[in-house]
């Protein structure tokens, strides 16, 4: 993995290349290293900084292609982003990465729902996806501070 370590919700965001709290341990096997893989090449566009100018794009793009098309982008969009989420979280076990895997997954089906019904959502969706992060990232920092580290592994006191 090429993430950095670090260890403050401020340097995660303005950290380009994003984070891993605690560092992963190395991949013992295949499975481990596509997920290794898969976060790597994502990270610079959903981690830090960045991720501000890909949800940007994300967003014109699915204004472009109207109702149902950018709703069908979305959902890749937000899957990209869940399994990103989801690749973290099953390797460096960053507490939000639960919430915002799981949530943005459920995201990625509602988009197709409305976009098979032919349902505009998608300045709810968006709206969801930041409520999501949002979420994610309390939830992560009341872990810290009741667990002394971002990462959610049960059984820790």
């Amino acid at each position: 993995m090429r993430q950095q370590q670090v260890d403050s919700w401020w340097a995660q965001w303005t950290c380009v290349g994003g984070t891993c709290a605690p560092a992963a341990a190395a991949p013992r096997n295949r499975f481990e290293r596509v997920l290794d893989g898969y976060t790597s090449v994502t990270a610079p566009f959903l981690r830090g900084c960045f991720v501000f100018v890909t949800v940007a794009a994300a967003v014109a793009v699915s204004v472009a292609l109207g109702p149902v098309g950018g709703l069908l982008m979305e959902a890749v969009f937000f899957l990209v982003a869940a399994t990103y989420c989801l690749a973290n979280f099953a390797r460096c076990r960053e507490a939000h990465c639960i919430v915002t895997g799981v949530g943005w997954s459920a995201l990625a089906v509602a988009s197709v729902v409305a976009a098979l019904a032919q349902r505009d959502i998608r300045g709810g969706a968006w709206l969801a996806f930041l409520v999501i992060a949002v979420a994610g990232h309390g939830f992560e920092a009341i872990w810290k501070a009741s667990h002394g580290s971002n990462a959610l592994r049960l059984g820790q006191g």
